[in-house]
């Protein structure tokens, strides 16, 4: 009979994975309690069953034998999208690896949870702010994480998985990718969360000073569980993190302009689009051109512009992946890319008009001669074909630079 007050209940929990050598059985006879409201480390070493029962608890997998309850609920008993729905709604994630977007500030990383739920803009941005100010986060909502510290990613990752204000968050080894005083920090914070607000926290971990934080230490080996212990006095990691020598001072993820939502905005618009863009992409777009060219000539042998502007395009979309990465160390964002589709569109529209008013290009003075007979009317019309004419150009530019660009650019730095 499970405690009136038992969040989690395992009842001779098992579970079982064929293997080529047999089955192996990684859960053994599993029976475990958790209350509302407790601090427990799951301790125990590479391939105790740790991972396993973490993977059980957070509704990504289901027992062999044995029965599972969240918070009532039979877990072990639903389908994959019931067990979806329990863990949406009843557990928040933590991870090693942090596991958030690098395009996207911390406030639209909290939010994505928010997004799922099909809860409103507002409603989203006002979570998100509450959850990023509760964990120290307040003046860093406009960064992204190659702007964050280690730490402070971990803590937007904890605001993450408090934004839909879960009864439990399960945390899986979440101080592994962080030194001693970051790590206290995160300890410290999920100390905090769960005295101050109630919230049952069941940590992963094969590091026992780590699970030293809590206020009960669970040990597995071998599938088993073969300690459960209740600590009389938890380490206080806020008072250890006093004890250590004074942090060396470090400026990143310490931008104060960035705190400037108008100046954050545009920093994730991309900034302005080098002037050395616009050139490469028109020397590569007449080298295209050339080239295109001479197949029209030389394969095709068919009068036909197409080709010289398909290379034309093409190319002006690899010289501006490659120009981003090499210069910039990433891709041009979807602001940039539509910024410069538009004005190098208006630029090479700029060039070929006086070229044509001249009767320099191919075909210019018979072009000329019709529109001198135009009506108003019809001038009105060929200036309005001329503009769409313009803005479809501006459009595939930059549909063919968007479908180039993850083949040219590299991976993004990350400074984490």
């Amino acid at each position: 009979m499970s405690s009136p007050n038992a969040l989690i209940t395992l009842k001779h929990v098992e579970k079982d994975y064929e293997s080529g050598a047999g089955v192996v059985r990684a859960l053994r006879d599993v029976q475990l309690e958790i209350k509302q409201g407790e601090f427990v480390a799951i301790v125990g070493t590479s391939g105790s069953g740790k991972s396993t029962l973490m993977n059980i608890l957070g509704c990504l997998d289901r027992p062999t034998r044995g029965v599972y309850e969240l918070s009532g609920f039979d877990v072990g008993a639903r389908s994959s999208d019931a067990r979806a729905v329990l863990r949406n709604r009843l557990i928040g994630f933590i991870f090693q690896g942090f596991n958030l977007l690098p395009r996207t500030t911390a406030l639209e990383n909290v939010e994505l949870p928010l997004v799922y739920r099909g809860v409103s803009a507002g409603q989203r941005r006002k979570m998100a702010m509450e959850a990023l100010s509760a964990v120290g986060l307040g003046g860093r909502v406009h960064h992204t994480p190659n702007q964050l510290s280690g730490g402070q990613q971990q803590r937007v990752a904890i605001a993450r998985a408090l934004v839909t204000g879960p009864p439990m968050l399960l945390a899986d080894e979440p101080t592994g990718n962080l030194d001693t005083r970051t790590s206290l920090e995160v300890l410290a914070l999920l100390q905090r969360l769960n005295r101050e607000r109630g919230i049952t926290i069941v940590l992963v971990t094969h590091e026992h000073d780590i699970a030293s934080c809590a206020s009960r230490v669970v040990t597995f080996r071998d599938g088993r569980v073969v300690s459960d212990a209740v600590a009389e006095v938890p380490i206080n990691a806020a008072a250890e993190l006093e004890k250590l020598p004074p942090a060396e001072t470090s400026t990143l993820g310490h931008d104060d302009e960035a705190d400037d939502p108008v100046v954050a905005a545009r920093r994730r618009m991309g900034g302005p689009v080098p002037a050395m863009a616009y050139v490469s992409m028109a020397i590569a777009g007449v080298l295209g051109a050339i080239l295109g060219s001479i197949y029209t000539s030389k394969i095709l042998t068919i009068p036909t512009p197409i080709p010289p502007v398909a290379f034309a395009f093409f190319f002006e979309a690899i010289a501006a992946a490659w120009y981003a990465g090499k210069k910039l160390g990433r891709p041009f964002t979807i602001d940039q890319r539509a910024r410069l589709s538009l004005f190098y569109t208006l630029g090479v529209a700029g060039v070929f008009a006086p070229l044509l008013a001249l009767g320099v290009l191919p075909g210019s003075k018979g072009l000329l001669d019709r529109l001198a007979e135009l009506s108003p009317r019809g001038v009105v019309g060929a200036l309005f074909v001329v503009a769409l004419g313009l803005a479809t150009m501006a459009l595939a530019r930059f549909l063919v630079i968007a479908l180039v660009t993850p083949l040219v650019s590299p991976r993004s730095r990350s400074t984490a």
